[in-house]
């Protein structure tokens, strides 16, 4: 179930009404060009304003997700950042 809250976040907020930091910071991060990148790499985050969460199982989620967004007032973002060795091809058929 650890994708529900990541479709539910993406329909309820959509990525075009995302504070620019927690935007900027998800593309950063993405691109591999933050320095905190490596820590995260291969995991699940939680990402609000400038602030990167790394996922816990269980409640514990629930608490970090809860604590963030009374914390900053908006939903944080569920992201997967890919491993610096990983490729992934998009097939379009």
């Amino acid at each position: 179930m650890l994708w529900l809250p990541v479709l539910y976040t993406l329909w309820y907020n959509g990525i075009a009404m995302m504070k620019i930091t927690t935007q900027k910071t998800l593309n950063l991060l993405l691109a591999g060009r933050l320095p905190r990148y490596k820590r995260y790499a291969g995991k699940h985050v939680l990402i609000v304003g400038n602030m990167i969460v790394p996922i816990k199982r269980g409640q514990a989620f629930w608490e970090d997700f809860n604590r963030l967004q009374k914390k900053h007032g908006e939903r944080p973002v569920v992201a997967f950042v890919p491993s610096p060795d990983t490729s992934y091809i998009l097939g379009i058929w």
